[in-house]
C-alpha cells in the first residue's frame, strides 16, 4: 500500500513498508538475471515481476536493475541492495520455521524442574537426548525439592517436573519414566559394609536418615513403604537435613535407602549395598499441569523413548 506523506521539490512524496513479496521477486530477479525465468522459477506471470520491481523501486526511490539486451543486471544501488535483501529475506524464513516448529513443539524453552535424585544419572541422560533430538528446545533446568513442584507448575514458574512419585493435586497429570531400585547406605567401616547383598529387615534397629517428609514426599514415602514392606517402621533422625545426612552416614551415625544410580557418586567413607528380593523400587514420574502443550508432549514423547532404550520400565 503506497500512501503520499509530503511535497518535496515540487513533488509528491510516498512511502511504504517493504513487502517481503518484492524482495523474494527481486532476489529472483538478480540471481536468474531474467524477469523470464524469475517468474518461471516463482510461478507467477513476468508482467507481475516486473510490475512488482517497478513498485519495489519506486518505494525506494532508486533503480534497481537495468535491461540490457541480453540480461537483466543490478545497478550500483541494487548491488548494495541485494546483500541486505538477502538477510532480511533469510530472517523471514527463518523465523517462520521456528515459530512453526514451536507450534509443533519443536522449539522454544522448556522450563524443567528436577529433584536431587535425579541428578546422578536420570536427569543428564533425559537433557542429553533432548539436545540431541530437540536441538531447538533450549532446557532451562533448575534443581527444587519436590514438594515444591506443585506450585511451580501450577503458577507457570515450570513446563515440566521430574521426581519421585507422589500424591498430586487432581489437575497434575504424570507419567512414569524410570524405576529404580534402592540399596542401603551405610559407613564403609560398618560391620554390614562387606556384604554384597543385604535383607532390608537387618538394618531395622538404626537411625534411618532421611530428609522430611514436607522437603521430599515422594523420596521420603517410598523409603517408609520400603521400610513397613519389610515389616517395621523406620526410626528416623529429626536432625538429618541436607549434606548433613552424608556425613552422619559416613560417621556411623545412621543408614539411608538410596537410590541405585547414586553409586558413581558415591560419597567417600560410604557404602552401598544392593537389598534382597523383593528390592524396593524407586518410580520416577514426569509431571505436569493441566493439558500437553505441543512442547511439554513432544518432550515427554522423547523422555518415553529415552526410558524404553535405557529399560528403565
Amino acid at each position: 500500500m503506497v500512501r503520499e506523506v509530503g511535497v518535496e521539490s515540487g513533488r509528491v512524496r510516498t512511502e511504504t513498508d517493504l513487502e517481503l513479496r518484492h524482495l523474494r521477486t527481486f532476489l529472483a530477479v538478480a540471481e536468474r538475471q531474467s524477469f523470464t525465468r524469475a517468474a518461471e522459477d516463482l510461478h507467477v506471470a513476468q508482467q507481475a515481476v516486473s510490475q512488482q520491481i517497478k513498485a519495489l523501486e519506486r518505494v525506494l526511490g532508486v533503480t534497481l536493475l537495468q535491461r540490457t539486451s541480453r540480461r537483466v543486471e543490478l545497478t550500483t544501488e541494487g548491488s548494495v541492495f541485494l546483500s541486505d535483501c538477502r538477510r532480511v529475506v533469510a530472517a523471514a524464513e527463518r523465523a517462520a520455521r521456528r515459530v512453526q516448529a514451536a507450534a509443533r513443539g519443536e522449539a522454544g524453552t522448556l522450563r524443567l524442574a528436577y529433584t536431587l535424585t535425579t541428578v546422578w544419572e536420570t536427569l543428564p541422560k533425559l537433557v542429553e537426548r533432548l539436545n540431541d533430538r530437540r536441538p531447538d528446545v533450549r532446557i532451562d533446568a533448575r534443581e527444587v525439592f519436590g514438594a515444591d513442584i506443585p506450585e511451580l507448575l501450577s503458577t507457570d514458574r515450570c513446563d515440566l517436573a521430574v521426581a519421585p512419585r507422589a500424591a498430586n493435586p487432581r489437575a497434575f497429570h504424570s507419567r512414569a519414566l524410570r524405576c529404580e531400585q534402592l540399596c542401603v547406605a551405610l559407613s564403609s567401616r560398618d560391620q554390614l559394609a562387606g556384604r554384597k547383598v543385604l535383607r532390608l529387615e537387618a538394618v531395622r534397629d538404626r537411625l534411618f536418615e532421611l530428609w522430611p517428609r514436607d522437603m521430599a514426599p515422594g523420596f521420603y514415602d517410598a523409603v517408609v513403604a520400603a521400610c513397613r514392606n519389610a515389616g517395621f517402621e523406620p526410626k528416623m533422625d529429626e536432625q538429618a537435613a541436607g549434606n548433613t545426612v552424608w556425613g552422619n552416614i559416613a560417621r556411623g551415625r545412621g543408614v539411608a535407602l538410596i537410590n541405585a544410580s547414586i553409586a558413581a557418586q558415591l560419597p567417600a567413607r560410604i557404602a552401598l549395598i544392593e537389598l534382597a528380593e523383593p528390592k524396593p523400587p524407586l518410580t520416577y514420574d514426569a509431571i505436569w499441569y493441566r493439558g500437553e502443550l505441543p512442547l511439554i508432549k513432544r518432550s515427554l514423547e522423547v523422555a518415553a523413548q529415552l526410558a524404553k532404550d535405557e529399560s528403565w520400565l
